[in-house]
């Protein structure tokens, strides 16, 4: 049989994230079966009929009242599948054993193929990359009316409602329940809304993006509404000096360490380091979190065709904190800047 990934036959797809990637159809209740000259997706009658109008390049194949998993296996040792293609760093325990066969079926040896899944993914085509840009307009489009929402007196709660509800309006979904916070509170990277009010002369963070037919955008802003606390300006600055250096020199082909260590040390220059505490950019596409990334630890090269957030941010705690995102597309000699909106620091009097 004819390999599809360095001696593997057929990989097996299950993750509802992987499943849409493979087939831009958005139904958790499946499997596919991938082989080198052939695609099954293997489903039951709620969702054959719809399945075989949309999905021309697979063929339709009914669990027949087996699980998913089950199905799956039998038809890859009906094709005469020697070495099955598994996501082993999605599957769940369960799912496993279910494609063991639990001893039944040692016709079959499973492969980790998450690699060959994720260097697939990694690159974004011509119609991947339409999607996103079209998820980041909206999310533009949101961030425009943020600013004229912001009020004293509103809580996170309600301007996180107020942005999700308009990112409906334009047609998106939510790519991630959004990070709304005042004052204080921005010194926490991943402060969850509450019913805390903006205050005058406070500070805002907004990290937020809208999900357009599958496909993810983000994006960050930190903004003042009247006078800025001492040293915000400051703060502010140096992260935006930090980012603008990153993404003017970013390219296809540079380790992620040494993309994340572009800002990383931009920051130490202006003693603002030790207040960065995560890292640089993660990938986007039908997830909000993929590979590859701008990370002190990730030794991979990010390639040509890739979509990174570039976000560095700095939080000093029980002050403030400042991020500032956008998401780029990696192309040979430079990187495409996705993100429209301003970034200078907004002062809201």
């Amino acid at each position: 049989m004819k390999s599809i990934y360095k001696g593997i036959d057929a990989i097996v797809v299950l993750s509802p994230s992987n499943l849409f990637y493979f087939t831009r159809y958005s139904n958790a209740d499946a499997a596919v079966l991938l082989t080198a000259d052939k695609k099954y997706y293997i489903c039951d009658k709620r969702v054959s009929e719809e399945a075989g109008e949309l999905l021309k390049d697979f063929e339709i194949v009914d669990v027949k009242g087996l699980s998913y998993v089950k199905a799956a296996r039998n038809l890859a040792k009906k094709l005469g599948v020697k070495n099955l293609g598994y996501e082993d760093k999605q599957i769940r325990h369960a799912e496993y054993l279910e494609l063991t066969g639990r001893g039944l079926v040692s016709s079959i040896n499973l492969k980790p193929a998450q690699k060959y899944i994720s260097e697939l993914r990694q690159v974004k085509s011509h119609e991947e990359l339409q999607l996103i840009r079209k998820a980041q307009s909206i999310t533009d489009k949101v961030f425009s009316e943020i600013l004229k929402k912001v009020t004293p007196g509103i809580t996170e709660i309600e301007l996180a409602s107020f942005m999700n509800s308009r990112i409906y309006a334009y047609g998106g979904e939510l790519a991630f329940e959004p990070i709304v916070a005042f004052g204080k509170n921005t010194s926490k990277p991943h402060a969850h809304p509450s019913d805390n009010k903006l205050q005058e002369n406070d500070v805002i963070t907004v990290d937020f993006g809208a999900k357009y037919k599958g496909y993810c955008s983000d994006m960050t802003r930190s903004f003042c509404i009247g006078t800025p606390p001492e040293g915000y300006k400051e703060l502010y600055a140096a992260v935006l000096d930090a980012q603008n250096y990153a993404i003017n020199t970013l390219k296809a082909g540079i380790v992620g360490k040494d993309g994340d260590k572009l800002a990383r040390d931009r920051l130490k220059a202006k003693g603002y380091d030790q207040y960065f505490t995560h890292s640089l950019g993660h990938s986007l596409g039908v997830d909000i979190h993929e590979s590859p990334n701008l990370s002190p630890y990730y030794e991979g090269i990010i390639p040509e065709g890739a979509v990174l957030s570039v976000e560095p941010g700095a939080y000093i705690e029980g002050k403030y904190g400042v991020r500032i995102e956008d998401i780029v597309v990696f192309q040979k000699c430079r990187v495409d800047n996705l993100t429209k909106s301003i970034k200078n620091l907004i002062i809201i009097e």
